[in-house]
Order: C-alpha cells, then sequence, then structure tokens
C-alpha cells in the first residue's frame, strides 16, 4: 500500500479518534470517567444552566377550616458561561514523512509513537485539570529568581516536566514582569521545590510569588474571565466568589457555595460522615464519590486495618477501582489521585455534575484535511479539539474535607 495524504488522514479517523477519545474522555480522570458528557446544555458557545435553589412552598400544618399552604416554585437563577477550548496537537517533519514512505510499517511506528505521547500528556493535563480552578496554576515561587540564574525556588514541581514551556506571571494582573518570561522552557525538574530553566534569566529579576502557567494558558483577558482552563473543583468548592458568571459572594447568592471542613487531623469515618450527613440535611444530595489525595487514600485504608476491618473495593466506569466506605444507601467509591493537593477528600455527588460539551473530540479538519501544512517549516501536523466545560448543579450538595494527615 502506498502511503500519502489520505492513508494518513483515514488512519487518524478511523484507527486513533476512537482510541483517543476514550483515554481523554474514560482514561484521564477516575472522576472525569464517572461524569456524564452531553451537549443539551450547550447553546452555541455558551453552556446555560438552570440552577434550582430554595424550596417548595405549599407544604404546611392548618386547621380544618384554615387557609391552605401558598405554594412557590422552587428558585431558579440561570448560569451562563463560556465552553473552554481544549487543543491538543502534534507535529511531524516533512523528511521523516518522505524517509516513511516505502515503508509503510515504519511510518506507522512514527506515527504511534507521536499519539502515544499526544494521548500520554493530554491525559495528564485533563486530569490536572478537573481538579483546578480554571487558572491553571502549575506552581509559585518561593524567591525571586536572580537575573543571569537559570534556578527557580517553587513551592511544588508535582506539575512540572522537562520540555515544558512556561510563562511567569504576576497574579493579580495575569501579565509578565518582563516579556522574556513568557515561553520559558524547563531543563530538568531537580527536587520537588526547584526547576533549572534551559537558559539563564536575563531580562529584570523574576519576583517573588509570581505564578507559573502553561505558555499562552494565561493573560490578562483570560485571569478577568476567570481563566481559560476547565472550571474544575478547586473552583466549585472555593466560596464567596464568581462561579458561571454568578457572585456567590452576595447575600443572596451564598446558596451556590460548598461545604468546605477542617478536619486538620486523623481521618475518621466518623467525620466523613459528618459531612455526608451535613450535604444531605442542607440540599438533599446523596454523596456517591470520595475523591482524595493518595496518602488520603491510604490513611483510610490504614484506618481500616487497624479496626480489623477488611478493607472491600468497587469497580467504577472506565476500568477504574476505589475503595469501599459504607455511609449511605450504598457503599461509596474512595478514589486516590495523584493530582488532588495533599489533605484533601472531596464528597460528590456524581448526578449533579456534567460535562457540558459542543461535541465529543475531534480532529481540526473543517478545511478537510487532517493534517496541515505548518506555516513556514517543512513540516505537518494534527490537532485535536473538544468545546467543553465542566458544571455543577448544586454544588451546596458537595463537600470537601482539608487539612487530613497524609500517610
Amino acid at each position: 500500500m502506498l502511503l500519502n495524504m489520505n492513508n494518513i488522514s483515514e488512519a487518524l479517523k478511523v484507527l486513533y479518534l476512537p482510541r483517543l477519545r476514550y483515554q481523554f474522555n474514560d482514561q484521564a480522570s477516575a472522576l472525569l470517567a464517572q461524569i456524564e458528557k452531553n451537549s443539551d446544555s450547550v447553546v452555541g458557545s455558551e453552556i446555560r444552566m438552570a440552577l434550582r435553589y430554595g424550596r417548595v412552598g405549599g407544604i404546611g400544618n392548618r386547621d380544618d377550616d384554615g387557609t391552605l399552604p401558598t405554594p412557590r416554585a422552587r428558585q431558579t437563577k440561570q448560569a451562563v458561561w463560556k465552553t473552554k477550548n481544549i487543543f491538543a496537537r502534534f507535529q511531524l517533519t516533512d523528511k521523516t514523512i518522505a524517509a516513511s514512505k516505502t515503508s509503510v510499517g515504519a511510518f506507522a511506528n512514527m506515527l504511534e509513537q507521536e499519539i502515544t505521547d499526544c494521548e500520554t500528556d493530554g491525559k495528564l493535563d485533563l486530569s490536572r485539570q478537573v481538579l483546578g480552578d480554571g487558572i491553571g496554576t502549575l506552581a509559585t515561587l518561593t524567591a525571586a529568581a536572580a537575573t543571569n540564574q537559570a534556578v527557580v525556588a517553587v513551592d511544588t514541581t508535582m506539575y512540572l516536566a522537562e520540555g515544558m514551556l512556561v510563562d511567569f506571571l504576576v497574579p493579580a494582573t495575569g501579565l509578565p514582569t518582563d516579556a522574556a518570561h513568557l515561553g520559558l522552557e524547563i531543563l530538568s525538574v531537580d527536587s520537588p521545590t526547584q526547576i533549572t530553566l534551559k537558559e539563564n534569566i536575563t531580562e529584570a529579576n523574576i519576583a517573588d510569588e509570581n505564578i507559573v502557567v502553561i505558555a499562552g494558558n494565561l493573560d490578562a483577558a483570560a485571569l478577568a474571565a476567570g481563566g481559560r482552563e476547565l472550571t474544575g473543583l478547586a473552583k466549585v468548592v472555593s466560596k464567596d466568589n464568581t462561579l458561571y458568571g454568578i457572585n456567590r459572594g452576595t447575600a443572596g447568592n451564598k446558596w451556590l457555595n460548598a461545604n468546605v471542613v477542617a478536619v486538620n487531623g486523623q481521618i475518621s469515618e466518623n467525620k466523613i460522615q459528618q459531612a455526608i450527613d451535613a450535604v444531605e440535611t442542607k440540599s438533599g444530595s446523596e454523596t456517591n464519590f470520595l475523591f482524595c489525595s493518595k496518602g488520603v487514600q491510604r490513611a483510610y485504608a490504614n484506618l481500616q486495618t487497624a479496626m480489623k476491618q477488611h478493607v472491600n473495593t468497587l469497580e467504577l466506569e472506565g476500568g477504574w477501582t476505589g475503595l469501599s466506605y459504607a455511609g449511605g444507601n450504598k457503599p461509596i467509591a474512595i478514589v486516590g489521585d495523584k493530582y488532588v493537593p495533599g489533605g484533601y477528600m472531596y464528597g460528590l455527588d456524581l448526578s449533579d455534575w456534567t460535562m457540558h460539551q459542543m461535541e465529543d473530540w475531534g480532529w481540526l479538519d473543517k478545511d478537510g484535511a487532517m493534517l496541515s501544512r505548518v506555516a513556514n517549516k517543512a513540516a505537518w501536523e494534527a490537532t485535536l479539539v473538544k468545546y467543553c466545560d465542566l458544571g455543577c448543579q448544586r454544588p451546596r450538595g458537595q463537600f470537601v474535607l482539608t487539612g487530613i494527615t497524609e500517610m
């Protein structure tokens, strides 16, 4: 079989697109795999979600001849916000394609490697975004980075890796202190709190407390709009800020705040159950998914062992498994994730969550070509895209426990 662009496009569409959809939707995050995905609430490029709150009127006790209770529907507030744009892009040089034209197998191996790398890194980034606040902070500087130095001290390197291009921005403005602080490449991740850049910082010092973000993901306009990344758990469970275009810091919108409980100590079934009972009382929610850091998951398993109880597991969508917590109408899965902040456990009612999407992942091929020429380069590129965002209809039905002692 001769190798040509039609063959390559057919392979991307028939062989690789279903695989990438499965990996990004079901394998990026245990939480994302459990969440319903649909386009019912997407109008144009906007998500429109009706938020119901309060209690139904018309319920009450009266005398035999008393006036019946006044009927009153629950309150509704319309949430309207823009879908986020997620891209996954890779390139092949024309020379590499030309060198493989006589061997379809050789080209297939090369394409497979590019797809696998894109798949792996895309899953890691989606897993991070699901837990984020939309802004996309990867790390925060803990000390000023000196001119003519490449070493930078940060609070964490959890989300950083060699070869990443990053921007150093002022968190209050979404702007750099100097244009030279944009698009810097990480040469090495030296420790949990230190990175080395490929080139020395040659302009003004990068000031203390600047944030590190993926290059191009944030600027002043994006910061004002709440960020370009997914509206993840950190945003939903934060309090008294703007969510889905609604200011929940005002008295009339407090119902949109989630429940935050500081444990500041050892995890226990009693503390988990108190949080579950509290959100059920407030909102009528049914907690059916517990999402925590790996250290918290280990602490819970150790608690069960210390109590001489058998640690059961549950099978979940996407092939994921979790520890079993028996505290509701049926067992609840406790799933540990590498990107959940240390000491955190989220309690979620999955029926309140939706991935609102214009459509599923697809190739950027409106011009009919899945592989497109890279401007001014002897190279070809393919781009996978999804326009979507996470939405939670009832933040009050969710909780987060913080300060849990890890193991």
